[in-house]
Protein backbone atom coordinates (compact mmCIF):
# COMPACT_ATOMS: atom_id res chain seq x y z
CA UNK A 1 0.00 0.00 0.00
CA UNK A 2 2.87 2.38 0.85
CA UNK A 3 4.47 1.71 -2.56
CA UNK A 4 1.19 2.40 -4.31
CA UNK A 5 0.76 5.72 -2.48
CA UNK A 6 4.29 6.72 -3.47
CA UNK A 7 3.56 5.84 -7.07
CA UNK A 8 0.36 7.88 -7.02
CA UNK A 9 2.18 10.93 -5.75
CA UNK A 10 4.60 10.54 -8.68
CA UNK A 11 2.12 10.13 -11.55
CA UNK A 12 -1.06 11.67 -10.14
CA UNK A 13 -3.62 10.96 -7.45
CA UNK A 14 -6.02 9.01 -9.66
CA UNK A 15 -3.70 7.65 -12.35
CA UNK A 16 -3.26 4.20 -10.85
CA UNK A 17 -6.96 3.90 -10.05
CA UNK A 18 -7.72 3.78 -13.78
CA UNK A 19 -5.64 0.64 -14.32
CA UNK A 20 -6.04 -1.27 -11.05
CA UNK A 21 -8.36 -3.77 -12.75
CA UNK A 22 -5.25 -5.41 -14.28
CA UNK A 23 -3.06 -5.18 -11.19
CA UNK A 24 -2.95 -8.98 -10.88
CA UNK A 25 -1.72 -9.28 -14.48
CA UNK A 26 1.27 -6.95 -14.05
CA UNK A 27 4.68 -8.21 -12.99
CA UNK A 28 5.53 -5.33 -10.63
CA UNK A 29 4.55 -1.85 -9.52
CA UNK A 30 6.85 -0.21 -12.09
CA UNK A 31 4.95 -1.86 -14.92
CA UNK A 32 1.66 -0.73 -13.38
CA UNK A 33 3.02 2.83 -13.21
CA UNK A 34 3.97 2.68 -16.89
CA UNK A 35 0.53 1.39 -17.78
CA UNK A 36 -1.07 4.23 -15.82
CA UNK A 37 1.03 6.77 -17.74
CA UNK A 38 0.13 5.06 -20.99
CA UNK A 39 -3.57 5.24 -20.07
CA UNK A 40 -3.19 8.98 -19.47
CA UNK A 41 -1.52 9.50 -22.86
CA UNK A 42 -4.10 7.44 -24.73
CA UNK A 43 -7.08 9.04 -22.99
CA UNK A 44 -5.71 12.52 -23.74
CA UNK A 45 -5.91 11.65 -27.45
CA UNK A 46 -9.18 9.72 -27.46
CA UNK A 47 -10.97 11.02 -24.38
CA UNK A 48 -11.42 9.21 -21.07
CA UNK A 49 -15.16 8.67 -21.46
CA UNK A 50 -14.79 7.43 -25.04
CA UNK A 51 -12.00 5.04 -24.10
CA UNK A 52 -13.91 3.61 -21.14
CA UNK A 53 -17.05 3.26 -23.25
CA UNK A 54 -15.14 1.35 -25.93
CA UNK A 55 -13.50 -0.86 -23.31
CA UNK A 56 -16.89 -1.74 -21.82
CA UNK A 57 -18.38 -2.63 -25.20
CA UNK A 58 -15.32 -4.40 -26.65
CA UNK A 59 -12.92 -5.32 -23.83
CA UNK A 60 -10.82 -7.64 -26.01
CA UNK A 61 -9.75 -4.61 -28.06
CA UNK A 62 -9.79 -1.54 -25.80
CA UNK A 63 -9.47 -2.69 -22.19
CA UNK A 64 -6.48 -2.07 -19.96
CA UNK A 65 -5.53 -5.70 -20.50
CA UNK A 66 -5.19 -5.05 -24.24
CA UNK A 67 -3.27 -1.87 -23.48
CA UNK A 68 -0.90 -3.91 -21.32
CA UNK A 69 -0.28 -6.19 -24.30
CA UNK A 70 0.76 -3.16 -26.38
CA UNK A 71 3.08 -1.99 -23.60
CA UNK A 72 4.84 -5.35 -23.32
CA UNK A 73 5.30 -5.62 -27.08
CA UNK A 74 6.98 -2.22 -27.22
CA UNK A 75 10.78 -2.20 -27.18
CA UNK A 76 12.08 -1.57 -23.66
CA UNK A 77 8.44 -1.07 -22.61
CA UNK A 78 8.54 2.42 -24.14
CA UNK A 79 5.39 4.21 -22.95
CA UNK A 80 5.18 6.83 -25.71
CA UNK A 81 5.67 4.28 -28.46
CA UNK A 82 3.10 1.90 -26.98
CA UNK A 83 0.57 4.71 -26.51
CA UNK A 84 1.02 5.93 -30.09
CA UNK A 85 0.54 2.43 -31.50
CA UNK A 86 -2.57 1.91 -29.37
CA UNK A 87 -4.10 5.24 -30.45
CA UNK A 88 -3.36 4.46 -34.10
CA UNK A 89 -5.01 1.07 -33.67
CA UNK A 90 -8.14 2.68 -32.19
CA UNK A 91 -8.33 5.16 -35.08
CA UNK A 92 -7.81 2.41 -37.63
CA UNK A 93 -10.57 0.32 -36.08
CA UNK A 94 -12.90 3.30 -36.19
CA UNK A 95 -12.07 4.07 -39.84
CA UNK A 96 -12.75 0.48 -40.89
CA UNK A 97 -15.76 0.01 -38.57
CA UNK A 98 -14.08 -3.07 -37.15
CA UNK A 99 -16.27 -3.13 -34.05
CA UNK A 100 -19.21 -3.99 -36.27
CA UNK A 101 -17.56 -7.23 -37.35
CA UNK A 102 -19.07 -9.45 -34.68
CA UNK A 103 -18.74 -12.58 -36.82
CA UNK A 104 -18.05 -13.53 -40.45
CA UNK A 105 -21.81 -13.98 -40.94
CA UNK A 106 -22.27 -10.25 -40.37
CA UNK A 107 -20.03 -9.38 -43.30
CA UNK A 108 -22.89 -9.42 -45.83
CA UNK A 109 -20.63 -11.04 -48.41
CA UNK A 110 -22.19 -12.84 -51.38
CA UNK A 111 -22.95 -16.32 -50.06
CA UNK A 112 -21.03 -18.33 -52.66
CA UNK A 113 -17.94 -16.15 -52.48
CA UNK A 114 -18.09 -16.19 -48.69
CA UNK A 115 -17.75 -19.98 -48.73
CA UNK A 116 -14.69 -19.77 -50.97
CA UNK A 117 -12.98 -17.19 -48.76
CA UNK A 118 -13.89 -19.13 -45.63
CA UNK A 119 -12.12 -22.16 -47.08
CA UNK A 120 -9.03 -20.15 -47.99
CA UNK A 121 -8.43 -18.81 -44.52
CA UNK A 122 -9.26 -21.72 -42.28
CA UNK A 123 -7.76 -21.12 -38.83
CA UNK A 124 -6.65 -24.10 -36.75
CA UNK A 125 -5.80 -23.57 -33.09
CA UNK A 126 -3.18 -25.84 -31.56
CA UNK A 127 -3.08 -25.45 -27.81
CA UNK A 128 -0.65 -27.27 -25.53
CA UNK A 129 -1.26 -26.75 -21.83
CA UNK A 130 1.38 -24.53 -20.30
CA UNK A 131 2.69 -23.33 -23.66
CA UNK A 132 1.92 -20.47 -26.03
CA UNK A 133 -1.10 -21.07 -28.25
CA UNK A 134 -0.21 -21.69 -31.90
CA UNK A 135 -2.65 -20.57 -34.58
CA UNK A 136 -2.06 -22.26 -37.92
CA UNK A 137 -3.07 -21.10 -41.40
CA UNK A 138 -2.85 -24.13 -43.68
CA UNK A 139 -1.97 -22.89 -47.15
CA UNK A 140 -2.45 -26.35 -48.62
CA UNK A 141 -6.20 -25.95 -48.02
CA UNK A 142 -6.48 -22.79 -50.12
CA UNK A 143 -8.78 -23.13 -53.12
CA UNK A 144 -7.61 -20.12 -55.11
CA UNK A 145 -9.07 -21.41 -58.36
CA UNK A 146 -12.48 -21.73 -56.73
CA UNK A 147 -12.10 -18.24 -55.28
CA UNK A 148 -11.32 -16.73 -58.69
CA UNK A 149 -14.34 -18.45 -60.21
CA UNK A 150 -16.52 -16.99 -57.47
CA UNK A 151 -15.03 -13.52 -57.96
CA UNK A 152 -15.69 -13.68 -61.69
CA UNK A 153 -19.30 -14.74 -61.09
CA UNK A 154 -20.05 -12.16 -58.41
CA UNK A 155 -18.73 -8.72 -59.19
CA UNK A 156 -20.25 -7.27 -56.02
CA UNK A 157 -17.30 -8.48 -53.93
CA UNK A 158 -14.75 -5.70 -53.46
CA UNK A 159 -11.20 -5.78 -52.15
CA UNK A 160 -12.44 -3.98 -49.02
CA UNK A 161 -14.91 -6.81 -48.39
CA UNK A 162 -12.10 -9.31 -48.70
CA UNK A 163 -9.85 -7.39 -46.29
CA UNK A 164 -12.65 -6.93 -43.77
CA UNK A 165 -13.25 -10.66 -43.73
CA UNK A 166 -9.56 -11.19 -42.95
CA UNK A 167 -9.81 -8.64 -40.13
CA UNK A 168 -12.74 -10.60 -38.69
CA UNK A 169 -10.44 -13.64 -38.40
CA UNK A 170 -8.03 -11.64 -36.27
CA UNK A 171 -10.92 -10.41 -34.16
CA UNK A 172 -11.72 -14.02 -33.33
CA UNK A 173 -8.11 -14.55 -32.23
CA UNK A 174 -8.11 -11.42 -30.03
CA UNK A 175 -11.34 -12.49 -28.34
CA UNK A 176 -9.91 -15.95 -27.68
CA UNK A 177 -6.72 -14.54 -26.13
CA UNK A 178 -8.70 -12.14 -23.96
CA UNK A 179 -10.94 -14.93 -22.65
CA UNK A 180 -7.99 -17.23 -21.96
CA UNK A 181 -6.11 -14.45 -20.16
CA UNK A 182 -9.05 -13.91 -17.82
CA UNK A 183 -9.28 -17.65 -17.18
CA UNK A 184 -5.57 -18.15 -16.46
CA UNK A 185 -4.99 -14.90 -14.58
CA UNK A 186 -2.02 -13.99 -16.79
CA UNK A 187 -1.57 -12.40 -20.19
CA UNK A 188 -1.80 -15.15 -22.82
CA UNK A 189 0.03 -14.97 -26.13
CA UNK A 190 -0.24 -16.74 -29.48
CA UNK A 191 2.08 -17.61 -32.33
CA UNK A 192 0.66 -17.22 -35.83
CA UNK A 193 2.13 -19.73 -38.26
CA UNK A 194 1.43 -20.31 -41.94
CA UNK A 195 2.30 -23.84 -43.02
CA UNK A 196 3.18 -24.61 -46.65
CA UNK A 197 2.99 -28.36 -46.10
CA UNK A 198 1.40 -30.18 -49.06
CA UNK A 199 1.12 -26.91 -50.98
CA UNK A 200 0.73 -27.50 -54.73
CA UNK A 201 1.69 -25.07 -57.46
CA UNK A 202 -1.63 -25.74 -59.18
CA UNK A 203 -3.41 -24.01 -56.29
CA UNK A 204 -2.05 -20.70 -57.50
CA UNK A 205 -3.81 -20.46 -60.83
CA UNK A 206 -2.76 -18.01 -63.54
CA UNK A 207 -5.93 -15.97 -63.03
CA UNK A 208 -5.24 -15.69 -59.28
CA UNK A 209 -1.67 -14.45 -59.85
CA UNK A 210 -2.82 -12.01 -62.54
CA UNK A 211 -5.51 -10.63 -60.24
CA UNK A 212 -2.97 -10.05 -57.44
CA UNK A 213 -0.62 -8.27 -59.84
CA UNK A 214 -3.49 -6.14 -61.12
CA UNK A 215 -4.33 -5.02 -57.56
CA UNK A 216 -0.66 -4.20 -56.91
CA UNK A 217 -0.49 -2.01 -60.03
CA UNK A 218 -3.73 -0.29 -59.04
CA UNK A 219 -2.34 0.46 -55.57
CA UNK A 220 0.82 1.96 -57.10
CA UNK A 221 -1.25 4.29 -59.26
CA UNK A 222 -3.59 5.47 -56.50
CA UNK A 223 -0.85 6.10 -53.95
Amino acid sequence: MRGRRAAQSTIGDNALDDVLDVEDFTTNLIELQKLAKMFTLVSSEIGVDTLKSLATAHPHSYSNLRMLRFLRKSKSRNINSAATRFVNCVKWRDEWSVDGLLSPDDMRLPSKTFQEIQGMFNVVVENTEGETTTIVLSADQWDTQGLMRALNDEETLSLDDFLLYWVSKYETIHKMLYARSLESGKLEYANLRCTLKDLRLSQFSRSFVNEVRHEERSDDVTT
